[in-house]
Formats: structure tokens, C-alpha cells, sequence
């Protein structure tokens, strides 16, 4: 197939002028021809008639449309200016949505279109020129006073709009302008500085009256750097505009709707061929249906083209217009996706000499001639150069697309892969055959690219070892490589030591300031993951007996000892001691090392420069070294532990996915000092619920001021995390003491005092000194940080479990939020504590928690606000369970019957209906005072938790059968579609069995049902498999189409009309076989989400059906053979004696036709019907009569005179008795001589 047999190429070549749309004729041409894709509409929808409307007051602004060059940006432009002059406009609109919406504006404007060139003219000069001859020819006569003689301009605007009211009091004025960007690039600063204050002025004209503006752009205006020096006049005047951007999804929804539009048919050719190379390209299979809708323009094109810089004038549609005739009446090749990629508009570039002018361009333009004509010349692999010229094209482009074209960024294979598509000629086959085709692929990009670097001896073309990326490096001159090399020989091992210590330095992100001046000693937080929590201790780069001596002691100390020039020292085998040792079994590291230490050695000395050239290099060994650390840290680092020497997996740990080096060293640490940990703190707490982070020093008064919070009802996941770890919430997340250890000890201290005793500061609370100085303090059981023991009292203050005293004022729940309030330093230094000495508080609280109220503090207005709450609940909670109910007594019917059973209806029920009557007894303590003789107690609250839970049990469970229902309803069709013996079916009616045994058993459903979606997909896959067996798709449709109209079959038709002895019925049954065969290509997977059959065929699996490709590859090689067969069994019979003598009783015509035949054992096609009748009259036979000149004389009367009629009569006389009663076809009369 051709490219055009695949598109309906509509190619976009002309550039539309702003002012063709003051023309009615291509005004609606323009509005028809628009194609608007579903972003574009909710811009004009939401925000640009919404802008320009005036029935409604709003703060109307300008609008900027920004587009580049050809992406139709003055095609938009003409569009809005024509809805709103033209009455009838919407009806031009293809969007139905956009039409509608129109209507709001359409015909009720009065436009004045212009554009803007190359002129040193002043913008308020320029529109207000433009409005004065557009209001001129509306017979209005209005004229702008001058430039010097006015203190603004819109005074003069809302001047002029008042005349334009009189004139026209139900329209709007619309100016539309063109190409003001390029215009504004072109202005000094001072004058920019007036352009955009007029500019301003016209923005904000736009809310107080019915003017309105519209401007086309190139690019954003606002935040821009090229305006940088007019910033605060651009931030006023961003302030009165709105831009509309037309982004990369608008020109493909253009190019797959105009340029590029297809028939469903060709989408499922299209989508046929693709799918022959989704295993090679990973973003094929990922989005195929992007593909498919812009073929044969790859995505990537358009997502390159926007972020080209430099290049303006881009013209996106008039380029892939071009790109698609030079390619349209081609073949499109079986052995490759045939896409048109980003590298193809490289050329456009280079054949146009404007760009030149351009340095960024100019010199990227000539580093990438270099490398082309070095690939082109000598190349080593030449079966990769077709290859290698496009990565070179392709990189180029993208060295454009970067902020900096210095950076080192670029594209990795993977990416040339799938941007691209790149692949070998005829290697397709091949490549398919390995076991990832696509990673094949890509190693051979590799393999490509890094040859293109060896052709130029690795000048202007780099590789970034981090991630991979190739790229343009326009800098790469000089041969650094050579020169690193050659110093890393000389490099001395102390030296390697400090290099090696300074890049762990930087791998573990450590700082300049060490803990002691002069040791590489530094403090270090270790993450003690069980609890989620770090322990403090020292890191230091060398062994014990090279450090100081480290005051105060801490949890741990991690060593990491020299490699090189290794420091003996005696191991003591401590438990808080963890020793690091590389141990050098990889050359690998020792090499980049060496040149790290090369490469920062030559860039000390070198030139401004070359400077730069080393430093890159040191940067990218460096994260070529910290990669390899990473990736060997498990094999190359001994780890020694208590005299216990190995690796880390020696030691069976494992590391975190990904992680950095210091990661990897406090992981392998922490493993190892765990139990020492737990040794030393015992019982301490874990907050399991902190995540991506860990409670240290630094951030712990943030964690428990958001925990004191949590109590008075500004509920945080920080505050969650640190009373949860404290064991102070329950399951609800609700504030609860009853189930913590830690609340239970301080329980137990006042329980071991007595009644009326208090229980002081130095009795919960131990200090550590040094030398007399307070050095840490923690709680003598848990060694809990003061900190937290805060948040444990203020809990235990807020359930009413205790009261604390600070300063001779003592707190309890009534006071908690002043307690709180207090600072840190007060709270960790309390008095004592005690017991509290009016309302129920335990059980208030307990109904409160059953109501899920949140009770922030026991003060009056908000525990009075509290029970009105609860009451409130208390009422919704007795609605609910009188719904809940009804749905209960009907047992939740399923697709096998009902759910409950008559004895679980009835105990439900009976659960339930107390329930409502326990909520109607609370309603009836509805404030402070009635509270405080509240009947029901703890336990009897307690217990109305097991039927709330029924109640949200219930509630939940009608919303899992609704859900369940769906695929199980969904899933009995399919057994229907697919037959109730096959495999799938069995399957399938097990898993739902199993689905309703757990909705049954109260157990957790979602697995079944998850068991039940993935047969449904399942069954998805197979029914798409058997519906493309069982019919024809887009291809072999056009197959069966090219068989029915073949020259072949017209003539086999003829013939058998003709010739009464060749088998008319073979090919009346051939022409019926191949008729009957059925095609459709509609069938998808997400069509099949809604309805188990296909919409279109309505194919059931359950029907029999032949294979139809099969059959139809049958019937094709058939049709030949039938062809022959009959062309054999004709010559044979012409051959036949008694057939071949009556040839020449044929007419001369009929004599040649049949004589040619038999010489050539050919038909011509299209037949020739005289042939036909002429073999047809062969194969029946021709009976020869004779006539003498005896009987011809004696018809004329042996000479004597006859009249004409007498004649006549006479020969008719003559033929009758000759002839006799023989068939005149097979008669044949010859003269006997």
C-alpha cells in the first residue's frame, strides 16, 4: 500500500492573513475549515467568549493568543472576530459545544482587524490610527487628541466607546491585531516602556466599558526573558490580559483531524501494520492509538517542534505538509513503521541560509556538518550509517530544544528508539527473533552511536555517564581524555586516600564543619527504622586511634578506615562500634579514582578556558564513581561488627531500592546496632506511621506541637504519628489512654502513692551532667525525651486521667487549652502531677468517640458545642439505621439468591433497633447540665460500638453488591456468549461461588472481586482473539474485495454463461463461499468493558464459526486453480477431432479468436465475448450442409426470367429443404463444387 491509500491528505500550504476574514465568503470558509480540539474548546468556551461577552458583569480583560508561526494562531484569531461580527456564525462551527457557546457573542460586535509591520510608529499611535479609519468607515467621526496633550488614554477610550454607544447601543467593539510581538521586540526600552502602558490602559478599558482586544503573539508574553528589563511595566500589564496558549495537543488534534484524516477502515490498516513493531518500540505499544491517528507523523515531531528554540518561523502545518508530499504516492515498507520523525526536520534547517544568521543555530549547524560529513566519509559500520546520519540529525534538533545549547543533556538510545524508530534495513525479522527484541534494539543504537563517537575521535559528540543521555557537546575540542589518563598514572596513594575521602564526603552529603577542628569526625543522626525514630552518634573517615576522643558519648560510632595507606589499631569489639573498609577487589574504582584525582589536579592549573573541560569531566566521574558505589557497595565494602568481618550480603541485610551511599551506610549500620538499640532502649516507642522521614533532634517540637494540637481538635498526620507511636489512639485515630503502656506507668506511679498524693518531676524524669552541666534528660522507665513525655501528660490531661501542676497552677481537662499553649520549656518542666478531683468525662468521652465528635478541650463553649454536635449525630445516626433496616430485611439479593439468611435478618434487625433506641435515650442529654446524670455507663456505651459497626457493615455491604452485581451480571452474559462447558465458564461460575462466599462469610472481598474483574479481562482478550479468527479485518476485507472484482472471476462468470459444459456451479459456490465471509474491525477492549458482545457483528462465541482468514486464504489459492482448470478442459475439447474440423466452418472473427486461444493457451483479459459464443458453438457441434450449382440453377428457373419476390420465395424454398428441421446455430451451408 501507498501512503495515500492510507490518509485523506489535506495538506494546509497557504498562511491566513487576519484581514481574510473581512471577507464574508472566506470568513465562514474559515470558520468551517477550523478544526477544534476538545482543550481548545474548553479555552474558547471558559475563557475567551467569557472574556469578550458583555450581557453579564464580569471583570472583563484583554486577550493575548499566543501560537508560533503556523500553528494557526491567526486562524483563531479570524475565527473569534468572525463569531463575534457575524450573525450566523455558530452555524459554520463544527463543535457543538463551541456553537452553542457562541451564541453568547455572536453578530454583536463591530471588528476592526489589523496587522502590525515592520514600522517605527508608536503602538497607541498605530491602533489609535487603525480605530479612528475603522470607526470612520462605521460613519463615525472620532479622532484620538495628540500624544502630548493628555494625562491618560482612557479617558479618550471611554470617550470614544460613549460615540461608539450612540452610534451602534447594542454592540461591542472588537479590535483585533496581528503579529505584536515582533513588533514589541523591536522597540527601544523607553518606547517599550509607553507601549505597554498603553497597553495597559486598553486592558482595563476592556472591564468598564463594551471595548474589547485581542492581540496574536508568537510566544508567552509575561515572565518572558527577552522583556526583562521592562518587568514591572509587563507585571501591570499581565495583570489586565489573559493569554491563550495553542499547545502541541491543538496542532495534532489538526493534523489527525485535517492534514491527516482517516477512515475507520485505514485506522485498522494502520493500527495492522503498527502492530507488526510494538515489541521493538515501547511507546507503540503504550499509545498506539496516537500513533495510529497521526500516521505517519510520530508524535515526537510535534513535541520537538515546540520546544525548538531560536528557530521562530517553524511553521508546523505548512511543514508536515511538505514532509507528507515528498512521501505521499510512496510505498509503505512491511519492514518498518514508516513514521516521519523530529530528525527529518533537521534538513529543513539546514537548507534554510536565514538560520545562519542565528549564532546559537550557526554554530550548531556547524558542529553537526562536521560530524555528518565525518560519518559520511568514514564511518566504519556501514550497515549502521543510514542509522548513524539520523541520531546526528535528530541530536542536533534537540541541541536546539535546550535552555543552555551548552548543557549536557541529550537523548538516551531508548529515546532515539522510540522517538525515532530507528531500525537496521531488513533486520526486522531478525530482531524479533531475540528474546527482547526492543532491548536488542536499543543495544544496537549503543553500538551505533558510540561508533560515531570513535569516527570523530570523540570531539562534539558525548556521552552522560549518569544517565546515558548523547549529546551534541559543541565545546569538545581538545582531547582531555588524554590528558586525565596520563596524570592519573602519577597519582600517589595518601593522595587517593584524601580523594577517596573526599568523594564519600560528598556521597554521604556531609558538610565542611566537623565536629572537632581538624578530625574528620563529624555528628551523625542514624535511623533506627523499627521505630522510625534516629539515634544521635559520630561518623568519622579513619580508624579509632586517628580521631579524638569524642565528648559526650553518644549511641554509636561508624568508622569508615583507609584503603590505600591503611592506620593499624586494635578492634575492641564494642557493641555501638560499625567499621567500613573498601576493599579494592575492583580495578574499576582504583582507574576512576586515579582520574577524579587527574582530572581536579589538571583543573587547578588550568586556563579560564579549559577550566570548564575538567570540571564537567570531574563531575562526571564523580557520578560515575558514586554510581559504582551504589551499584558495588554490597561487594566491595567489608563491613566489621563485634570481630565479625563481611560483606554486606554476607551479613544477610537489605538495602532500600535506589539507595544513595549514605542510605546504603546507615542501612548496614542500623542493621547491625538494632539489638544494641533495643538493649539500651528498651520499650521505647515506634512511630510506625511517620514516613519519608524519621523523628530526630531537629524535628521534634515540630511532631509534638502538632501532636498537642491533635488534642484540642486540629488533627494533623504529624500529631497522629507521634500519639500513635505513644499507643494514644484507637483504631478510629480517636484520643484514647486505655490501651498505652506508657499512660499505665504514670497511672502506676499514682496508684503506688496513694489517694491524695501527687507524684513529682525527679521521679518520672533522670539527669545526665557532664562536669556539672546538664547534658541530656529522659524519662527513668522507656527513656522517653522530655518531649514526649509532654504529649503523654497533656493526653492523659485531655481523657481526664490526671492533672499537672507548673508553677503552683494546677490543669486539668477543663483547661487543656491553656495548657498547651504553654512553651515547651514550662511543660517539660512540671511541678508534679496527680489524679483529678465533676462531670463523667470517661464516659462523655466514650460517647462522644461512638458519635465521632471531636472534643478539642473541656472548656464550656466547646463541650457545650460538643453535645450539640453529638446530638446532631446522635438524630443522622437513627435516620440512617431505619434505612439500613429496610435494606437489611430484604436480605441483599445476589445473583444466587439472597445474602443473609432469615435468622441473620431477624438478629440484625434486633441489633439495629436497639441501637436506634440507645441513639434516642442519648438525644435526651443534650446539654452541660443534663449530662452530668447521664444513666448509661462506660461498659453500656462501650458496647453499642459492636452495632455501629454493623450499621457501617451493612451500609458498606449494600454498596459492595451494587458494585459486585455489575461484573457478576456482566460475567453471566459472557458464559452465555461463550458457551457454559468451556473452560472460562467453569472458571468463571467458581469465582463467583467464591465471591459470594466471602460477601457471605463478612470476609474482606476484594481479592474475589478482583478475581472476577481479571477473568472479565480475561474473557476481553479471548473473545477478541476468537472475534479476529471468525472475521475479516481491514486487510484481508481488502483481499476479499480485490477477489470479488478480479478480471479472473468476471471471466470464469462469462464463461459459464457461455460455455453450458464447464462446472457453473464450482464457481457460483466460490463466489458464494468468499461472500459469506464476514468482516469487522470494530471490536476493541475498551468497547468490550461495557458489553460482553461486539456492537457491531454481534459475534457469539457459542455459534459456530469457521476460521474465516483461513477459508479466505483457501478460496484465494482456489480461484487460480479453477481459472486453469477450466482454460485446460477448453483447450482439450477444441482439441477434440470433431471439434477441431468445424473451426473452420467459424466465421473469419470467430476463426482468429479461437485460433489465437488455442496457440497461446491464454485467455485475454477482459474476455472477449465473441470467443465465447464461437467455443460455446464449437463444443454443440455444426451440422455441414451442401448446395450444387445444380440446385442454384434449377432455384432460378434454369434461366428463366423470376421477379424479386419469386426469387426470394424460391431460395426460402431451397433452404427449407436443405436445412430440413436442423438447429440454425449448428448449421453451416457449403457450395459443393
Amino acid at each position: 500500500m501507498k501512503y495515500r491509500d492510507l490518509v485523506q491528505f489535506e495538506p494546509i500550504e497557504s498562511v491566513i492573513q487576519l484581514k481574510d476574514a473581512n471577507d464574508l465568503e472566506k470568513a465562514f470558509h474559515l470558520l468551517e475549515t477550523y478544526v477544534i480540539s476538545e482543550r481548545m474548546a474548553e479555552q474558547l468556551n471558559e475563557l475567551i467568549i467569557t472574556q469578550l461577552q458583555f450581557a453579564k458583569a464580569a471583570d472583563n480583560k484583554g486577550l493575548l493568543i499566543v501560537g508560533n508561526y503556523g500553528t494557526g494562531k491567526s486562524h483563531l484569531m479570524s475565527v473569534i472576530s468572525t463569531i463575534a461580527e457575524r450573525e450566523g456564525a455558530s452555524e459554520h462551527i463544527n463543535n457543538p459545544s463551541v456553537a452553542e457557546k457562541a451564541k453568547e457573542i455572536e453578530g454583536k460586535f463591530k471588528v476592526i482587524r489589523l496587522e502590525i509591520g515592520s514600522v517605527g510608529t508608536s503602538l497607541r499611535d498605530i491602533l489609535c490610527t487603525s480605530i479612528e479609519d475603522g470607526l470612520s468607515k462605521m460613519n463615525i467621526d472620532f479622532k484620538f487628541p495628540p500624544f502630548d496633550q493628555i494625562t491618560n488614554n482612557k479617558e479618550a477610550l471611554e470617550e470614544m466607546m460613549g460615540l461608539f454607544n450612540e452610534r451602534y447601543p447594542d454592540h461591542g467593539l472588537l479590535v483585533v491585531v496581528d503579529e505584536l510581538l515582533d513588533y514589541l521586540r523591536g522597540r527601544r526600552e523607553q518606547e517599550l516602556t509607553l507601549d505597554l502602558g498603553f497597553l495597559r490602559e486598553v486592558g482595563e478599558i476592556c472591564s468598564k466599558t463594551r471595548f474589547r482586544f485581542i492581540a496574536g503573539i508568537q510566544e508567552m508574553l509575561f515572565d518572558n526573558p527577552r522583556f526583562s528589563y521592562v518587568a514591572e511595566p509587563l507585571r501591570r500589564v499581565k495583570e489586565r490580559f489573559e493569554q491563550v496558549r495553542i499547545i502541541r495537543e491543538d496542532i495534532a488534534h489538526v493534523v489527525s483531524q485535517r492534514l491527516l484524516k482517516k477512515t475507520d477502515e485505514q485506522k485498522a490498516l494502520i493500527r495492522e501494520h503498527l502492530s507488526k513493531f510494538t515489541k521493538l518500540y515501547h511507546r507503540l505499544s503504550e499509545d498506539m492509538e496516537s500513533f495510529v491517528n497521526l500516521f505517519p507523523i510520530h508524535p515526537s515531531y510535534l513535541t520537538a517542534f515546540e520546544k525548538v528554540n531560536n528557530i521562530e518561523k517553524r511553521v508546523a502545518l505548512k511543514t508536515i505538509s511538505i514532509e507528507m508530499n515528498k512521501i505521499i504516492n510512496e510505498e509503505v515498507s512491511d519492514g518498518a513503521p514508516g513514521l516521519v520523525s523530529y530528525d527529518s526536520y533537521w534538513k529543513f534547517i539546514e537548507e534554510d541560509p536565514s538560520y545562519k544568521a542565528i549564532p546559537e543555530v550557526a554554530e550548531v549547524l556547524d558542529k553537526a556538518k562536521i560530524l555528518k560529513d565525518r560519518v559520511q566519509n568514514a564511518y566504519a559500520k556501514r550497515l549502521y550509517k543510514p542509522m548513524a546520519l539520523r541520531i546526528v540529525d535528530a541530536l542536533s534538533l534537540y541541541r536546539l530544544s535546550t535552555a543552555d545549547i551548552y548543557d549536557n543533556v541529550g537523548l538516551t538510545a531508548e529515546e532515539l528508539r522510540d522517538d525515532l524508530f530507528l531500525n537496521l534495513p531488513g533486520s526486522n525479522d531478525m530482531l524479533l527473533e531475540e528474546d527482547d527484541p526492543a532491548d536488542f534494539l536499543k543495544g544496537t543504537i549503543d553500538v551505533a552511536t558510540k561508533e560515531i563517537q570513535k569516527t570523530v575521535s570523540f570531539q562534539y559528540l558525548s556521552t552522560n555517564e549518569s544517565n546515558g543521555q548523547y549529546y551534541l557537546d559543541l565545546k569538545k575540542d581538545i582531547d582531555i581524555e588524554s590528558l586525565i589518563s596520563q596524570r592519573a598514572e602519577t597519582i600517589e596513594e595518601d593522595k587517593l586516600d584524601r580523594y577517596y575521602f573526599n568523594i564519600l564526603k560528598q556521597a554521604i552529603t556531609l558538610d565542611d564543619n566537623t565536629y572537632v577542628t581538624g578530625y574528620k569526625i563529624w555528628r551523625h543522626d542514624l535511623p533506627w527504622d523499627k521505630h522510625r525514630v534516629t539515634r544521635q552518634g559520630y561518623l568519622f573517615f579513619g580508624a579509632p586511634n586517628e580521631r579524638s576522643t569524642a565528648q559526650p558519648e553518644r549511641d554509636f560510632y561508624i568508622y569508615m578506615l583507609r584503603p590505600y595507606l591503611k592506620t593499624p589499631f586494635k578492634a575492641e569489639q564494642k557493641p555501638d562500634e560499625v567499621f567500613f573498609e573498601f576493599n579494592r577487589s575492583d580495578e574499576r574504582f582504583d582507574q576512576l579514582l586515579k582520574l577524579y584525582a587527574a582530572a581536579d589536579d589538571l583543573r587547578i592549573d588550568a586556563t579560564s578556558t579549559t577550566k570548564n573541560l575538567y570540571t564537567r569531566k570531574l563531575e562526571s566521574y564523580f557520578k560515575e564513581i558514586n554510581k559504582w558505589l551504589n551499584e558495588n557497595f554490597v561487594h566491595t565494602f567489608e563491613i566489621t561488627y563485634k570481630g565479625k568481618k563481611g560483606t554486606v550480603l554476607e551479613f544477610g541485610m537489605f538495602l532500600p531500592q535506589n539507595a544513595t551511599i549514605q542510605e546504603i551506610i546507615n542501612s548496614v549500620a542500623e542493621g547491625l546496632l538494632t539489638d544494641w538499640f533495643e538493649q539500651k532502649y528498651e520499650d521505647y516507642p515506634s512511630f510506625s506511621q511517620i514516613q519519608g522521614a524519621y523523628l530526630s533532634k531537629s524535628n521534634l517540637q515540630g511532631y509534638v506541637s502538632e501532636a498537642l494540637n491533635y488534642l484540642i481538635g486540629k488533627e494533623t498526620k504529624m500529631g497522629s504519628a507521634i500519639l500513635n507511636g505513644l499507643v494514644l489512639l484507637d483504631n478510629a485515630n480517636k484520643v484514647t489512654t486505655k490501651n498505652s503502656g506508657y499512660a499505665k506507668w504514670i497511672l502506676d506511679l499514682l496508684e503506688a502513692k496513694g489517694n491524695g498524693q501527687v507524684v513529682n518531676y525527679n521521679e518520672i524524669i533522670e539527669t545526665v551532667t557532664i562536669r556539672g552541666t546538664e547534658d541530656l534528660t529522659y524519662t527513668k522507665q522507656f527513656k522517653l525525651e522530655p518531649e514526649l513525655l509532654i504529649v503523654l501528660l497533656a493526653t492523659m490531661v485531655s481523657t481526664g486521667d490526671i492533672e499537672v501542676t507548673i508553677d503552683n497552677k494546677t490543669y486539668n481537662a477543663t483547661s487543656l487549652q491553656e495548657y498547651i499553649q504553654l512553651p515547651l520549656s514550662k511543660l517539660t518542666h512540671f511541678s508534679h502531677v496527680k489524679k483529678p478531683t465533676d462531670l463523667p468525662l470517661k464516659e462523655l468521652s466514650a460517647i462522644l468517640d461512638l458519635f465521632g465528635v471531636s472534643l478539642p478541650n473541656f472548656e464550656d463553649k466547646a463541650l457545650s458545642q460538643a453535645i450539640v454536635t453529638m446530638t446532631e449525630k446522635a438524630n443522622e445516626r437513627i435516620n440512617e439505621t431505619l434505612h439500613v433496616i429496610q435494606i437489611v430485611k430484604k436480605g441483599f439479593p445476589m445473583w444466587e439468591g439472597m445474602l443473609l439468611s432469615n435468622i441473620e435478618i431477624q438478629e440484625s434487625v434486633k441489633t439495629l433497633e436497639a441501637f436506634k433506641e440507645f441513639c434516642e435515650g442519648v438525644k435526651r442529654f443534650n446539654t452541660p447540665a443534663k449530662m452530668r446524670n447521664l444513666k448509661y455507663d462506660l461498659g453500656t456505651i462501650e458496647a453499642q460500638e459492636n452495632a455501629l459497626q454493623k450499621l457501617t457493615y451493612f451500609t458498606n455491604l449494600h454498596h459492595v453488591i451494587e458494585e459486585c452485581m455489575k461484573v457478576a451480571n456482566y460475567i453471566q452474559l459472557a458464559q452465555s456468549t461463550m458457551g457454559i462447558q468451556t473452560n472460562w465458564s467453569h472458571r468463571a461460575a467458581e469465582a463467583l461461588d467464591e465471591l459470594s462466599f466471602v460477601l457471605k462469610k463478612q470476609e474482606n472481598h476484594l481479592e474475589a472481586l478482583q478475581n472476577v474483574i481479571a477473568l472479565k479481562q480475561e474473557y476481553i482478550q479471548i473473545y477478541i482473539e476468537h472475534h479476529d479468527q471468525s472475521r475479516l479485518n481491514a486487510t484481508e476485507n481488502n483481499l476479499k474485495k480485490t477477489l470479488l472484482t478480479s478480471n479472473e472471476l468476471k471471466t470464469l462468470k462469462q464463461l459459464s454463461n457461455y460455455i453450458s459444459i464447464l462446472p457453473s456451479e464450482q464457481i457460483q459456490n466460490w463466489e458464494k463461499s468468499l461472500t459469506d465471509l464476514k468482516e469487522c474491525y470494530a471490536v476493541t477492549a475498551e468497547t468490550l468493558e461495557h458489553t460482553p458482545l461486539c456492537n457491531s457483528c454481534k459475534y457469539r462465541m457459542s455459534e459456530v464459526s469457521g476460521n474465516e482468514k483461513a477459508e479466505l486464504k483457501k478460496l484465494e489459492e482456489q480461484l487460480p486453480k479453477i481459472y486453469e482448470s477450466w482454460i485446460d478442459t477448453l483447450l482439450t475439447s477444441l482439441n477434440d477431432p470433431s471439434v477441431k474440423e468445424n473451426i473452420e466452418l467459424l466465421q473469419n472473427e470467430q476463426k482468429a479468436l479461437v485460433k489465437q486461444f488455442m496457440d497461446s493457451k491464454e485467455l485475454s483479459l477482459p474476455l472477449d465475448i465473441r470467443l465465447a459464443q464461437a467455443i460455446n458453438d464449437l463444443l454443440k457441434g455444426f451440422n455441414k450442409v451442401e448446395i450444387s450449382l445444380e440446385d442454384l440453377e434449377n432455384m432460378m428457373a434454369n434461366g428463366n426470367p423470376l421477379s424479386v419476390d419469386e426469387v426470394r420465395k424460391r431460395f426460402d424454398e431451397l433452404l427449407r429443404r436443405t436445412v430440413g428441421t436442423s438447429n440454425t446455430n449448428q448449421v453451416r451451408i457449403m457450395l459443393k463444387k
